[in-house]
């Protein structure tokens, strides 16, 4: 579950690379159930907290989505982000459900790679 940059990337983007990677895996994968492979984060926490803890997750989750801007990534880089936001969020205020949903949809994860993809694809090719 480990979100790696990739190499050849600048300093500025390499750093903004390795915050949303910690930040990421800190809101989805942070801890092991014990005895499973579940793996959770701060997110799946909070969002057990009925009424706000979808809106805390969801204020979180814009940390990632402002670096994806400060990162200049596209414009349907950050589109894609959005609606898995959105769907995180919307899904996760369903008691119950939700919080299963949350934390196997691992959004903030997903945000991730889309963000190191496109920082990929801008890179030079050989």
């Amino acid at each position: 579950m480990e979100i790696i940059p990739p190499a050849g990337l600048g300093e500025k983007d390499r750093d903004a690379a390795v915050r949303i990677a910690r930040v990421a895996r800190m809101l989805d994968a942070q801890f092991t159930v014990p005895g499973t492979g579940i793996r959770l984060g701060i997110d799946g926490l909070i969002g057990i907290i009925p009424g706000i803890g979808d809106a805390l997750g969801l204020i979180l989750s814009g940390y990632i989505y402002s670096e994806a801007l400060r990162a200049g990534v596209r414009k349907r880089t950050l589109a894609a982000m959005g609606i898995n936001t959105l769907l995180d969020t919307a899904i996760g205020a369903i008691p119950v459900l939700g919080d299963i949903f949350d934390i196997a949809y691992k959004s903030n994860m997903r945000n991730a790679r889309l963000i190191l993809r496109d920082m990929e694809k801008r890179l030079p090719k050989d």
